[in-house]
């Protein structure tokens, strides 16, 4: 039996999407998205891989060698942006950071705010070395980048709570700062494609388990079609993907150009399938529950639910909804691609 990279499988999903071409492979690319969780696999902390962009790719290096995922997707944290812009963390021994102070708990500071360089400041820069030597490392499966996008990067800075009682008081600011931290995303995206990593932007408050349809499409969709458009320019593709409930917003996501869509558990496939096909390559969504039970024989369920449902015209890529938990066992994690080499062969 002929052997496939991760870097066909995916290849080939994306040229069913846009060039109607069906390449013949030997089943689904699949991945699940792993970051937090292959602290284990080196005896690190969470805190450790977070801090040390050395450890984190001794860590996902670790995490491609143990689950052989056919995209190694480089999940760290979604707070780099604003800790650079100036919040305060704090980073638990086995937990993601958090902010312990906004940099607009008072609002008015906003006009004070700088522009962070991807390149200088914070984390930032060791994010981008940690992709750097992670593709050296890797390179028969892509290894994909994930960033915050202009809404999750508002949220940081202000809070969710706050910044959804200004876009409906004061929506005048929230378009200020939407317009700032898209910048910002822009300005991310561009240090990645400096070193040839497209940019993909993780938007999870975006969705409707949190906001509702209309303030999508009135107050954040702008802002992602802008960045995708600014892209688009250079000739550079780029993902979406937003966890939680989008079912009413999958189409505005497809709308806003993005060449890959990424949804959680609790968004239907089967609307995405329709709603995607031939515009977007889908990528998606097993439970990361799943990743904590004993019950493989529903994470086989789960997978199969997805690849019976997955498109037959159009590009699909098998993935975890979210990012699995940081206390999943590594033994419950090699059952997914375990099973989707039993499940996901054409």
């Amino acid at each position: 039996m002929e052997s496939y990279t991760g870097r066909q499988r995916v290849s080939a999903a994306f040229k069913k999407t846009f060039t109607d071409q069906d390449p013949k492979i030997d089943r689904v690319p699949a991945y699940p998205f792993t970051g937090q969780c292959n602290a284990q696999l080196i005896g690190a902390t969470i805190r450790e891989i977070l801090q040390d962009p050395g450890l984190f790719v001794k860590a996902q290096v670790a995490g491609y060698e143990r689950y052989k995922p056919d995209i190694v997707l480089m999940q760290w944290d979604l707070l780099t942006e604003v800790e650079a812009l100036g919040n305060e963390l704090r980073f638990p021994e086995n937990g993601l950071c958090i902010s312990t102070k906004a940099a607009l708990e008072d609002k008015g500071k906003l006009s004070s705010l700088e522009l962070a360089d991807p390149t200088k400041d914070g984390r930032m820069p060791g994010y981008l070395e940690a992709i750097k030597e992670t593709k050296k490392i890797i390179t028969d499966a892509p290894v994909s980048p994930i960033v915050a996008g202009p809404w999750t990067i508002a949220i940081g800075l202000r809070g969710a709570s706050e910044l959804i009682r200004d876009a409906m008081k004061d929506p005048a600011y929230v378009h200020e700062l939407l317009e700032f931290t898209t910048q910002m995303s822009i300005r991310f995206g561009e240090a990645l494609l400096d070193i040839k990593a497209a940019p993909n932007y993780s938007e999870a408050p975006a969705s409707c388990s949190l906001i509702s349809p209309d303030m999508y499409r009135t107050v954040i969709f702008p802002h992602h079609k802008r960045i995708v458009d600014h892209f688009a320019e250079k000739k550079a593709g780029v993902g979406l993907h937003i966890c939680g409930y989008a079912d009413p917003i999958l189409e505005d996501m497809v709308n806003t150009g993005a060449n890959n869509i990424s949804i959680d558990a609790p968004s239907d496939l089967a609307k995405a399938v329709e709603a995607t096909r031939g515009k977007a390559v889908l990528i998606g969504n097993v439970d990361t529950f799943l990743f904590l039970s004993d019950d493989k024989e529903a994470m086989k369920q789960a997978i199969k639910g997805c690849v019976d449902a997955a498109p037959q015209d159009s590009g699909y890529i098998l993935a975890s909804g979210c990012e699995v938990p940081g206390i999943a066992p590594p033994e419950k994690i090699a059952w997914f691609m375990e099973l989707v080499n039993e499940v996901g062969r054409y």
